[in-house]
């Protein structure tokens, strides 16, 4: 700690690289990327990112700029205010390469967060999932990797071999195991910290659903016929957030997710497509045609689910940027990677959440 009034020494982002293209200085690239075309700039602004590769406060590297450099002051202001732009700076205690997050700990801090603040929220929370399988096996293994404090697995199936081409954590040796046990044991294989619990069977009504541990999050995979509907009744009821990963064919979807009282829940805007509640000749044969039907299942397709959810969950329960399943169901169609975002904003008037008020959870993410 520095004494009240005394500038700490920050240090350059190792995210932060510099590259010229086209007649423009780039200063770091992705979402942080700034075009810097004043020629006049790029001399004094590489010199002072090289200066940061050391701690230095801001006070000795504008001294630097105007000594040994010989830059005027308007322009030494001017890199030096580049420079404190899109994260470029860090604190000096903000990347230990040794410790386990510490990559994780440089993507907090590029999205303008404190790392070790979202590090300790994550290590607090707690996250059910219902469904192991494809998108629950991915889920499970980048949140346990990444830090959560607690993981809930919950599913009725055992391995099978069709499982093994998305469901990575599983082998052949594994074939006819409780899929729930069998993740259970890679994760703690994977992060010995995260506390975690299977539970072998599948929720059918609300009270299977109260049954299970108190949690900070669901996120559901399973696709068990209505469960959409009960799980968000249920978070609805009780102020859980939520959120629902699946495939349809090959579309990779997350979304929405619902933060009871804020955001909007499954009920307030159709979301699937269903039979027509006034064609009921048609009802029956739409019914009987979609119960034969298979899911395409495709381990890439699964991935892209997954990760995206899961990058989701990470900045909900850690505080950091903004969701973007945040009041829309999002979907990747792999065929031609283009994104459709389908709107999920509240309606004041649903039967399921209208009447309910924001809940006070020990996390919540940036809205």
């Amino acid at each position: 700690m520095h004494p009240p009034g005394i500038e700490s020494p920050r240090v350059l982002a190792p995210y932060i690289r510099i590259g010229v293209q086209d007649g423009t200085l780039f200063l770091g690239f992705g979402s942080i990327r700034q075009s810097i075309r004043d020629r006049g700039l790029w001399r004094p602004l590489i010199h002072l990112a090289d200066h940061f590769r050391e701690p230095r406060t801001r006070a000795e590297a504008l001294d630097f700029l105007l000594g040994p450099c010989r830059v005027e002051a308007a322009r030494a202001e001017a890199a030096m205010s580049t420079l404190e732009r899109g994260n470029c700076l860090l604190s000096v205690s903000a990347y230990d390469p040794q410790d386990r997050y510490s990559r994780h700990a440089l993507f907090y801090e590029l999205s303008g967060a404190d790392a070790e603040r979202v590090q300790r929220r994550l290590a607090s929370a707690h996250v059910l999932l219902l469904g192991c399988g494809g998108i629950g096996n991915l889920v499970a293994v980048t949140l346990a990797t990444a830090g959560i404090g607690a993981l809930t697995l919950v599913d009725a199936d055992h391995v099978e071999p069709s499982n093994l081409t998305r469901q990575f954590l599983f082998t052949e040796a594994d074939v006819g195991s409780p899929k729930s046990q069998v993740l259970a044991r890679e994760l703690r294989r994977r992060n010995p910290g995260c506390r975690i619990r299977p539970i072998v069977g599948a929720p059918t009504d609300t009270e299977d659903l109260r049954a299970l541990p108190e949690a900070d999050l669901l996120l559901v995979s399973a696709d068990s016929p209505g469960l959409t509907g009960l799980v968000n009744a249920h978070c609805v009821d009780s102020g859980r957030a939520w959120l629902n990963a699946c495939y349809v064919n090959d579309i990779a979807v997350w979304g929405p997710l619902v933060l009871p009282g804020i955001t909007g829940c499954w009920d307030c805007r159709p979301l699937t497509a269903s039979a027509p509640a006034d064609e009921p000749e048609l009802a029956v044969l739409i019914g009987r045609i979609n119960a034969r039907y298979q899911a395409p299942s495709n381990g890439p397709v699964n991935m892209l689910a997954s990760s995206l959810a899961a990058l989701d969950v990470l900045r909900h329960l850690g505080g950091f940027g903004v969701p973007a399943s945040l009041n829309r169901r999002m979907g990747v169609w792999s065929h031609d990677m283009s994104v459709q975002a389908q709107p999920a904003d509240r309606d004041p008037y649903c039967s399921t959440c209208a009447d309910v008020r924001p809940a006070t959870p020990r996390h919540r993410g940036a809205l």
